[in-house]
């Protein structure tokens, strides 16, 4: 199967998602999947407007108390997705194991296009959690879309805490007591700005690598916590 996807900033995301059903369904043994967004012309100004998406000074501070905004960027990104036990009698290089991935979509039930639901956000990632049979405890990075805006940070941090603390108070119902976590976090954004349609299957080739070096690469321009 060929699959064309667009679902703006997650698109190269649900790429890797959809590639992942071809492949537990037997419709492919490997799957390329990705995403590739080209600026032109290649070195443009924009125009900064307060209260919106791109920044005032052309730095992405992701988190960032003095965040104002992101910037756009061209980039592309694929991996080869293959079955684990496949991969390993081929004897490829494996990075990461992807144990578990998840889809939604909050509809009308959001305020606007560039203002997703805290709600909807927090049910993808309980559901992905629950898919990968991964309690929230044990997740020791959490690469994120980190735009750097006064809105969508929170938005998405609210998010995940909720979809977390859904997860452990799981692991609570089935007798486990757990002790209050944290969980460091970060965005490429900061490194290499938003790559609109690729921003997602780079960030997930960061995490990959993080996996693979045992290593959290820094975030930039971070100095305090919005």
């Amino acid at each position: 199967p060929s699959v064309y996807v667009q679902t703006a900033c997650s698109t190269s995301l649900v790429s890797i998602h959809l590639a992942a059903q071809s492949l537990l369904q037997g419709e492919c043994d490997m799957a390329l999947a990705g995403g590739v967004s080209v600026e032109t012309p290649q070195k443009a100004g924009y125009l900064y407007q307060e209260g919106m998406i791109l920044s005032a000074d052309g730095h992405c501070r992701a988190f960032d108390a003095q965040s104002q905004g992101t910037l756009f960027g061209s980039g592309a990104g694929l991996v080869v997705r293959k079955r684990l036990d496949r991969a390993i009698a081929d004897g490829d290089c494996v990075y990461a194991v992807i144990k578990g991935s998840a889809i939604g979509n909050d509809g009308g039930q959001k305020v606007g296009y560039l203002a997703p639901l805290s709600e909807g956000q927090a049910r993808v990632a309980a559901e992905a959690l629950e898919i990968a049979r991964t309690p929230a405890h044990t997740i020791g990075y959490v690469e994120a879309h980190g735009t750097g805006t006064q809105l969508g940070d929170p938005i998405e941090i609210a998010a995940l805490t909720q979809a977390f603390e859904l997860n452990e108070a799981m692991d609570n119902d089935e007798g486990n007591t757990l002790e209050p976590q944290s969980c460091p976090i970060g965005s490429v954004k900061t490194n290499v700005g938003h790559l609109n349609i690729a921003s997602g299957i780079v960030g997930f080739i960061k995490t990959a690598l993080a996996v693979h070096h045992g290593r959290i690469p820094p975030s930039l321009h971070f100095t305090q916590a919005n």
